[in-house]
């Protein structure tokens, strides 16, 4: 009765792998702490937009058009409010916004409707397939983009001719922002996502 142990009866490398695990966990939870710690503290998401607020006054944007030639979007080129509508070809939410937007560029008579692509990789393409009517820019400078707050797509800003923001509306349009969106502009959103 010498060979009975008292306990499970494990092999010494059966345990190994149980040890690597755990030495892992412990790793992967302290990395997530730490990581935790730098977002908290603002140094990961240092660059991610702000929203900018109505009554701000923003410059004129430097960007180019789709034929590469570089342009300024001045806010005093009109007497109608300019009507920035950020997007990326690649964005789901612009597309399920497509029909929000096309209804809204129903409306040219009251405001003057710009498009700005945060990237130009299949920018073209995009532009056709959705039919836009509006003119559509990329290569927003630096500072547009961040005096704007741009990074979130698809975005709304609406700009007074005197350049001061009226309203900003951040994402697809939802039923959580369809009554302002409607008031605002005084017309009937055709097709809204779910939040």
């Amino acid at each position: 009765m010498s060979d009975i142990v008292s306990g499970p009866n494990i092999p010494s490398r059966a345990r190994r792998p149980d040890l690597f695990l755990l030495l892992l966990l412990i790793a992967s939870i302290s990395l997530n702490v730490y990581l935790g710690w730098k977002v908290k503290r603002g140094n990961v998401a240092a660059n991610s937009p702000v929203r900018v607020a109505p009554g701000t006054k923003v410059e004129p944007i430097r960007a180019s058009s789709l034929d590469g030639k570089s342009q300024i979007i001045s806010y005093q080129d009109t007497d109608k409010p300019t009507v920035l509508y950020v997007l990326s070809p690649n964005c789901s939410w612009c597309d399920r916004n497509r029909e929000n937007i096309a209804k809204l560029t129903e409306l040219r008579d009251r405001f003057r409707f710009i498009g700005l692509s945060l990237t130009d990789a299949g920018l073209q393409q995009y532009v056709e397939k959705q039919q836009l009517k509006f003119p559509v820019y990329t290569h927003v400078a630096t500072e547009a983009m961040t005096s704007l707050g741009l990074g979130v797509t698809p975005q709304t800003i609406v700009i007074s001719p005197d350049g001061r923001v009226l309203k900003n509306w951040s994402g697809a349009y939802s039923e959580r922002t369809r009554g302002e969106i409607e008031e605002y502009f005084q017309t009937r959103l055709p097709g809204l996502t779910s939040n």
